[in-house]
């Protein structure tokens, strides 16, 4: 009796009527696979990036341990030699004593550099800005990598009586992260430091003749822990903070970064920052 009155009511229904809830059927499922497809391509991304992070953490403790190996390999093997073997000549014990403080230095950057990536992480204010002599101090700063790093062939183009409104650690920590950035990768070739001024703004350029940044990764090169290749691969050293620390920095100091290919071959680093 149900059914015969359901199929009553079926056929008496106006057609009309009955398209349109058809419509409204159709709809509601559309919008839900649009709403279920919107869901996954969402999921997808998230697991896609949260790899990403993974990898990148996975990699950069893998650097970061082999940076401090390295470094304390070296000063425990140059301390044991100027201990144990006490008829060294003068030379050979300054040239141990320069590795000492060589590898002391490295480590202080890198300390330097986890320290400042955390702090930046942290939203932490690390701006204590002082006047300047730009010039000056990027005179003592590529000076001082020349002498810690052995090969270092690098030319300097600074304009003197720059003077700006600075924070005196974070433009050491730009220029160190920098030019020790092209001494990895610019080859045996010399590199130039530049310093000029641009109306209110010191402009400071380092160039390398390197086998140069592909357009590919351009937009990457600045992303914290990013690096070309695997750990397991890489033949430089490194933690992949260097540009990132860099890049926040400028930008913390109201100033702006770009990288371009140098002529014939390298890249080159163009970094704009208020003197005011």
């Amino acid at each position: 009796m149900l059914v015969e009155l359901n199929l009553e009511l079926y056929q008496n229904q106006d057609p009309e009527t009955g398209n349109i809830k058809v419509l409204m059927i159709v709809g509601e499922g559309i919008v839900f696979f649009i709403f279920l497809l919107a869901g996954i391509f969402i999921t997808q991304r998230t697991i896609k990036k949260e790899i990403k992070l993974v990898r990148q953490q996975r990699n950069f403790l893998l650097s970061i341990t082999h940076e401090l190996k390295t470094p304390l390999a070296a000063i425990k093997l140059s301390m044991d030699t100027l201990t144990k073997r006490e008829n060294l000549d003068t030379n050979q014990r300054n040239l141990l004593q320069n590795n000492v403080r060589d590898n002391t230095e490295r480590l202080s950057l890198l300390i330097q550099n986890v320290l400042l990536a955390t702090q930046i992480e942290n939203g932490k204010d690390i701006l204590d800005k002082s006047e300047v002599n730009l010039s000056d101090l990027t005179r003592k700063i590529v000076s001082r990598i020349g002498q810690t790093w052995a090969g270092a062939k690098i030319n300097v183009d600074i304009h003197s009586e720059i003077i700006g409104l600075t924070d005196i650690h974070n433009y050491e920590s730009i220029v160190t992260n920098l030019v020790e950035n092209a001494l990895k990768y610019g080859g045996d070739k010399p590199l130039t430091v530049g310093l000029s001024q641009e109306n209110s703004h010191a402009i400071l350029q380092v160039s390398d003749h390197g086998s140069g940044i592909p357009n590919a990764v351009k937009a990457r090169i600045f992303d914290k822990f990013y690096r070309v290749e695997n750990e397991e691969t890489r033949s430089k050293k490194g933690t992949g903070l260097g540009l990132y620390i860099v890049k926040e920095l400028v930008e913390l100091n109201n100033g702006s970064i770009q990288v371009e290919d140098n002529q014939p071959s390298g890249c080159r680093f163009i970094v704009k920052l208020p003197l005011k």
